[in-house]
């Protein structure tokens, strides 16, 4: 079984937030240890943003049902920030016994990628022409300075409330601090478990290998730790929080999540490129798979849900004219059947160019003179996927916009006369 990155982030949000929301035993004479430990967080975070040349993080969570591991996965990633190099050994175990590995090693000019399952490794050229405004490989995306960053933290702060003042804090043997706590089942504020009952329901619903809880869910358990240096930056960062609650049928699950978080080797981190003389290798192009026997013409039906009956109001075409290299190019079109287009009145047409080793993404003007971003992906055999109307939401992060297209389907087979 593999999570999705939502999956994860909603459960380690929960122990992020459970570790600020729950922890006791105040010290007055230190001050709010939530407001100190919510410093540390944002401290780090700039420090491995700007400020340490080089840094190894390693990283473990655990998740059990009732005290069978469902999931277990560790990462040890080193960043060079200074010559933007960066190496990921991940090894990931599920409910099975069954194990994968995976390691990446990135730098300005390549990306080698390998996986285990047919151990080979896969070599991205980076183009020298990459876009200068994308980030590099060993770049660290700080989170407090993210789009809705301060709004999230202000929500959080409102759930926190009276609790901030229950963060136990210590004065560390190295001259930094020492962040403790644990919170029981009678503990918890009735607006965190609202807060973690909707979180969690809304992560469950989309994960078809965790049990569906749908009932009486609730934070049963949290404890973590959090150790500070003297320099205001967190190295050590442990958490567990369990959840319980009831599936359809009335069973009790109790779910737990164990992470471990540990920044070390900072100014010492080493890393290798790896000797790939006799390796088996597989040079892969940036172009996202696309090669000349994808050029030709791709449609879809527009279809709409009218008194209860599917119904085709008109088509998409995508013509895909030229792959060259990492250059792509082509046209998209739609066409309304007569009788809807009250149904459908912004019909777009434009054409497309790009190279994807500069960026994965075209520019496009639509129906409405506005100018907007798509991705075309090969998705099997015979078909592409095309992403419309997307928003740019870091350097190296997209997302789609709330505000798509009428009945919109991405998904195009290829037409063959």
């Amino acid at each position: 079984m593999k999570l999705s990155k939502k999956s994860i982030t909603v459960l380690s949000f929960s122990v992020g937030a459970c570790l600020f929301v729950s922890t006791a035993f105040a010290d007055a004479l230190l001050g709010s240890g939530y407001d100190r430990l919510k410093d540390s967080v944002k401290n780090t975070a700039s420090v491995m943003e700007k400020g340490l040349n080089n840094y190894t993080v390693e990283t473990m969570y655990t998740l059990k049902d009732n005290d069978q591991m469902l999931l277990q996965s560790s990462m040890l990633q080193k960043m060079d920030t200074a010559n933007q190099v960066k190496e990921n050994n991940e090894v990931t175990k599920n409910a099975k016994g069954e194990t994968t590995s995976r390691y990446t090693y990135a730098d300005k000019k390549q990306t080698i990628d390998k996986n285990e399952s047919d151990n080979t490794y896969y070599v991205f050229e980076n183009s020298t022409d990459m876009n200068q405004n994308r980030k590099g490989p060993a770049d660290f995306s700080n989170p407090f300075k993210e789009k809705g960053a301060t709004e999230v933290e202000k929500i959080v702060d409102a759930v926190v409330g009276s609790l901030k003042d229950n963060v136990q804090v210590e004065e560390g043997t190295d001259g930094g601090k020492v962040f403790s706590g644990s919170l029981s089942e009678a503990q918890v504020p009735a607006l965190v478990n609202a807060v973690s009952s909707f979180g969690i329901k809304q992560m469950l619903d989309s994960e078809r290998d965790l049990p569906q809880i749908e009932s009486d869910i609730f934070v049963k358990k949290v404890v973590g730790t959090a150790n500070e240096n003297k320099a205001g930056y967190l190295e050590n960062l442990t958490g567990e929080v369990t959840l319980s609650g009831k599936d359809k049928n009335g069973v009790q699950h109790d779910l737990n999540l164990n992470v471990m978080l540990k920044l070390s080797e900072i100014g010492s981190t080493k890393i290798t490129k790896p000797d790939l003389t006799t390796a088996k290798v597989e040079k892969v192009s940036r172009n996202g798979g696309f090669s000349t026997k994808y050029v030709g013409t791709y449609q879809n039906d527009i279809i709409m849900d009218k008194d209860g009956k599917f119904v085709k109001i008109g088509e998409r075409t995508v013509k895909i004219t030229s792959v060259d290299g990492d250059n792509v190019s082509g046209t998209y079109s739609e066409t309304v059947n007569p009788g809807f287009e009250s149904e459908y009145p912004n019909k777009d047409a434009f054409n497309f160019e790009y190279n994807m080793a500069t960026s994965p993404m075209f520019t496009y003007t639509d129906s409405k003179g506005e100018q907007k971003r798509g991705m075309i992906h090969p998705n099997m055999t015979g078909k592409i996927y095309v992403d419309m109307n997307l928003e740019v939401s870091d350097k190296n992060a997209y997302k789609q916009s709330n505000s798509m297209k009428p009945f919109y389907d991405g998904e195009f087979s290829r037409v063959f006369e």
